[in-house]
This record gives C-alpha cells, sequence and structure tokens, in this order.
C-alpha cells in the first residue's frame, strides 16, 4: 500500500476554534490531558521534582549537547525495566530530544545521512505530522494498512501483507502502544510475530513511544521494545515525557539507538552530536531534571506509576461513559466498529462533511481522520456531543 497521506492542519483547527464565540463549544482536537475543569494539571510528583530543583539548583549553565547521564538512566530505566547492568551502555546510545518530534526530526535527517535510499513505512492511518517530522529522509514514504479486523483486535495480516514490499533496509514506524490515531494496539502474540517478521526481512524498527501508561502500566507498554531487542539488530526510539509527566511545555524527550554493531552505534552517535550541534545545540535541562529525579528514585517512581495509573483508568472511564452516551443514541455501531481502543483517542467512523458539520453547527472541533481527543473530554459534555454526533448522521 503506497499512497499519500490528507495531512490535518491541527494548528489551524486550534486558531478557528479559538476564534468561535460559542460559549458551548468542545476542543476535542489536540492530545492533552485534562481534567473536569478543562486544565491540564501538573502531578504532584512533578511539584515535588520541581520544588527540588528551585531550592537546591546552583547554576543554569550545564552545556550538554546530548542532555544529562542521569537522564539517559532514567530513559533506560523505561524503555527497558528489566534489563539492569552497565554492560547494556556499550550497545545503547540515548540522546535528549525535544520531544519526541524532536526525536523523530533528528531520526530522519540520521535516515537521510546513513540510508538516504531507504523508505520510512507509516501506518495508514497515522498521525498527521509523521510525514513533515520525517520528510527530510530521501527514500520516500511507504504506507501499511492499519485497520480493526473486528471490534476486539487488529488485523495483523493486512500489515504484514503491506510490508511485503517493504526492502531490506527500509525503516518501519512503529508505535508502541495506544496507536494514534487508531487506538487499536497488537497482543503481545503479535509483537512477537512483527519482530520475526522484520528480522527475517531485515526491517528496521522506529518506535514512536509517546503514550507510554496510558494503555497499560509503565513496565507492560514497553514489553514491544524488549520483545524487538531479541531479534533485530537496530532499534531506534523517539520517546517523550510530555503525556505521562504532564510536562508538555518542558519539551522533554529522547532519542535512544540500539544498535548489535558498536562501530556502526559509535557513528551514528557522532553524526547525531553533530546534527544537534548544527541546529538547536543542547537541550532544555529542567524538563530532564523532572524525569530523571522522579524515575530513579524508587519511592518517587512509585508515586508518580500511581498518578499515571489514575489518568489510565481516568481515560478508560471517560470512554466506557461515552460508549454509554452513544450506545443510549443508538449509534455505537455505525460510528465505533472497533471498541478496544487504548489511550487519548477515539477513531470515529466519520465523512468529512459530517465532522464540518459538527464545528459549524454544535461548535464540536475534532480531527478531520476522525480522531477526537477523549482526554479532553469532560463527562459534562458527553452527552452534548454524542447527540451532536446523531444529528449529523
Amino acid at each position: 500500500m503506497i499512497k499519500s497521506q490528507k495531512k490535518t492542519n491541527i494548528m489551524q483547527l486550534l486558531e478557528q476554534y479559538s476564534m468561535d464565540k460559542r460559549i458551548e463549544k468542545v476542543n476535542l482536537t489536540a492530545g492533552i490531558y485534562t481534567n473536569e475543569d478543562g486544565v491540564s494539571p501538573i502531578l504532584e510528583s512533578v511539584k515535588e521534582a520541581e520544588y527540588y530543583r528551585t531550592k537546591n539548583q546552583v547554576s543554569k549553565a550545564s552545556f550538554n549537547i546530548a542532555g544529562a547521564a542521569e537522564f539517559h538512566q532514567a530513559v533506560r530505566t523505561v524503555l527497558f525495566p528489566d534489563t539492569k547492568g552497565i554492560n547494556e551502555d556499550e550497545y545503547t546510545e540515548v540522546t535528549q530530544t525535544l520531544g519526541a518530534s524532536g526525536a523523530l526530526h533528528l531520526a530522519g535527517r540520521l535516515i537521510k545521512h546513513y540510508a538516504p535510499q531507504a523508505k520510512i513505512w507509516l501506518s495508514s492511518p497515522t498521525w498527521e505530522n509523521h510525514p513533515a517530522l520525517l520528510e527530510s529522509h530521501l527514500g520516500g514514504f511507504g504506507y501499511y494498512g492499519y485497520q480493526a479486523a473486528n471490534k476486539d483486535q487488529l488485523c495483523l495480516n493486512t500489515m504484514l501483507d503491506d510490508l511485503q514490499q517493504a526492502n531490506p533496509g527500509d525503516f518501519v514506524l512503529l508505535h508502541v502502544c495506544c496507536h494514534n490515531p487508531t487506538g487499536i494496539d497488537p497482543t503481545s502474540f503479535d509483537w512477537k510475530l512483527l519482530a520475526d517478521f522484520f528480522a527475517k526481512r531485515k526491517l528496521i524498527p522506529l518506535f514512536d513511544f509517546a503514550y507510554q501508561g496510558f494503555a497499560n502500566s509503565i513496565q507492560k507498554d514497553a514489553e514491544p521494545l524488549t520483545i524487538f531487542k531479541k531479534y533485530v539488530d537496530t532499534l531506534i526510539i523517539c520517546n517523550s515525557f510530555s503525556k505521562n509527566m504532564g510536562i508538555y511545555d518542558e519539551r522533554t524527550g529522547a532519542l535512544t539507538l540500539v544498535f548489535k554493531d558498536r562501530e556502526k552505534l559509535a557513528h551514528w552517535k557522532k553524526t547525531l552530536r553533530g546534527l544537534i550541534r548544527g541546529s538547536y545545540s543542547m537541550p532544555p535541562v529542567h524538563g530532564s531534571f523532572i524525569a530523571s529525579h522522579i524515575i530513579n528514585d524508587t519511592g518517587r517512581f512509585a508515586h508518580w506509576e500511581k498518578e499515571v495509573e489514575g489518568i489510565r483508568n481516568d481515560l478508560d472511564q471517560r470512554r466506557s461513559l461515552f460508549f454509554s452516551e452513544l450506545s443510549n443514541n443508538g449509534i455505537i455501531d455505525e460510528i465505533m466498529p472497533y471498541r478496544q481502543q487504548k489511550g487519548m483517542f477515539l477513531y470515529l467512523n466519520l465523512s468529512q462533511e459530517k465532522i464540518e458539520s459538527l464545528r459549524e453547527n454544535y461548535g464540536i472541533y475534532l480531527l478531520d481522520s476522525g480522531r477526537m481527543c477523549i482526554a479532553s473530554l469532560s463527562t459534562a459534555d458527553m452527552e452534548r456531543v454524542a447527540k451532536a454526533i446523531m444529528n449529523v448522521l
């Protein structure tokens, strides 16, 4: 499956929403977790880390292109929770980036440098910003079908059939959990089949890991990385703490390279440092301190895990309540063919015309793709949103 993807301009929709004078408008576009008051709250574990830093910080001059060693250790801890030992450092290189978006952009530039003819394969559908972030590479994009087989599971065969067209050395972007926009995740068995397929076809996984802890626990959501590490020689991982720590403004993410070839890893590391030096020179420190302060201490990590669990449970509850509203209006089967969605989004089977009608006639904003952010939908708005959807069908 090789085709172009329509790009939805979220920024344009946000501007349109801000200019909308209607009081009862609802913004379900951007992937932001908000409470019932519409506020994206600061986690208590984050407040504690910030307080500690304010009381103890003695300098604001660190000059570290790749970020602090403490942050690197924190990233390794959440990506590979079951892996311990200094030997792993010889095969793993962590670099702090400007969120996962920054990591994806740098990954695209590395691919351009080392594999200019390689394709990058994206799921169809995928996050609308993926092509823009990765477009610096030269090999073009391929697309693999990503859809539900039924209301309970992913159609893995469609995905594998399309990836049969990929050439050895091509890169395939995979969403580790809470696939954006569909919310459909492979099972553990599916991930093993995928890892074996990649190894046999010599495909290189490029992981986008923005929602760790929102599908299952922090440890469980990282399981696909551990599975792939056993099968393939190269992993590229782009992760972010924007969502699971609620530190969107701090732009805190990482690009992690896991290579079995240490000489190759050293080359990529050197090139990556050069790319960073030639662009933003060094990452901000505040967010990386928050992440490392929390993750590298057992007690603080446990506190953060409980907070993430609370968000995850809230997302599940909101999804369940909204499903009930859709059922009460007799429309859930029509617009929700797949029910086991995970994470911050719902993927609705709505035409462009109906989505535009929701905006124009009801002040309800979701993406052109049919993605709506359940993490921004308050319980107070659920009945009205469900009835509006029913009215446009």
